[in-house]
């Protein structure tokens, strides 16, 4: 089991959901019956799964000083997050974005980071990452400076004092940062991406390809995304195809970044490459099933519910690495 917070170094983000029918042709409106208003960003929903599961975390991120800032101390104080090493920018505004869901359950995003991108390289405390458990980085955080320089410092301060290093590619830092992504890979004990996400970085949309260029540039455990059809998750050792859970889904905000939180926690509690890849998946399918992200994301009680309700005949055959799942979630 590794001792310490896992560190997530990334964005803070209200997240305004948007329940639409349909996107409007360009000039016309859109509807929605009912708008959600809570907590996002990448690294604050994995940061509250894991808190949701037991998990000590902390957030290496920017706010300013507004009503949005507000509303995030908010929810995170309904949390055990630990929320010292968040700064606050007050000359600008707290990230803000919209998010416009529609009945297919996929979402679209329109962003505005504000204080997020002004973490700076002196904004990292070297005691802190000293004694993490692991640095986990948000793609999003290698975009653009001072955040990107930050990013940098926080992740040779893991390396100095060999602090396992995870990485969440993200696709729009695939598209236009795939310089930075390219030369943090070789360091990660973890990678998580997708198959658009390795097709703008290495011209791979393969995802056995992928993981296995990923893991000859160094990385330990390369966990491939590959959506409603579940995820390929590799080692040097071994690999395989982790199916998706089914369940109704209605908004996938969140899904990937507690998919994350999954692999993390797995990792955190030494489980099977097979377990913790399948914990990642729950999680994942459970985030599709609400609405928004933050607080509504899924933690113990659902998973270990989900788990103990699914009939044998829908386990896959992982009727084993379901029980030591369970095993871990019921300590």
């Amino acid at each position: 089991m590794q001792n310490g917070e896992i560190l997530l170094f990334g964005d803070i983000n209200i997240d305004t959901v948007w329940p639409v029918s349909e996107f409007p042709t360009p000039g016309r409106d859109a509807y929605a019956k009912s708008v959600s208003v809570g907590i996002g960003g990448a690294v604050v929903n994995t940061a509250i799964v894991l808190d949701k599961l037991g998990q000590q975390t902390g957030l290496l991120a920017c706010i300013g000083k507004d009503i949005w800032a507000e509303k995030a101390a908010e929810t995170l104080n309904a949390t055990r997050i630990n929320q010292a090493y968040i700064k606050v920018k007050p000359e600008i505004t707290t990230g803000l974005i919209f998010l416009i869901v529609t009945p297919d359950g996929e979402r679209t995003m329109y962003s505005c980071r504000g204080a997020n991108v002004q973490y700076d390289a002196s904004d990292v405390d070297e005691e802190v990452i000293k004694n993490a458990a692991m640095l986990h980085i948000s793609g999003y955080a290698l975009v653009e400076s001072p955040q990107k320089n930050a990013a940098w410092r926080a992740v040779e301060l893991a390396k100095k004092y060999k602090v396992p290093i995870s990485l969440d590619t993200g696709l729009d830092p695939a598209i236009h940062n795939p310089q930075d992504l390219c030369r943090l890979i070789p360091e990660l004990t973890i990678c998580v991406t997708g198959l658009k996400e390795t097709a703008e970085l290495f011209g791979i949309s393969n995802p056995e390809e992928a993981a296995t260029h990923l893991l000859g540039l160094g990385v330990k455990t390369a966990a491939i995304k590959l959506g409603e059809k579940g995820s390929y998750i590799a080692t040097n050792n071994e690999s395989f195809h982790c199916p998706a859970f089914v369940v109704d889904a209605v908004d996938t905000t969140g899904a990937g970044d507690s998919f994350t939180a999954g692999l993390i926690y797995g990792w955190s509690k030494e489980m099977s490459l097979k377990a913790t890849a399948l914990t990642g998946s729950l999680l994942g399918a459970l985030a599709a099933a609400v609405y928004g992200a933050g607080l509504v994301l899924p933690g113990t009680h659902e998973a270990i519910k989900f788990l103990r309700d699914l009939p044998r005949e829908k386990t896959g055959g992982f009727e084993q690495e379901i029980e030591e799942i369970l095993s871990v979630l019921e300590k």
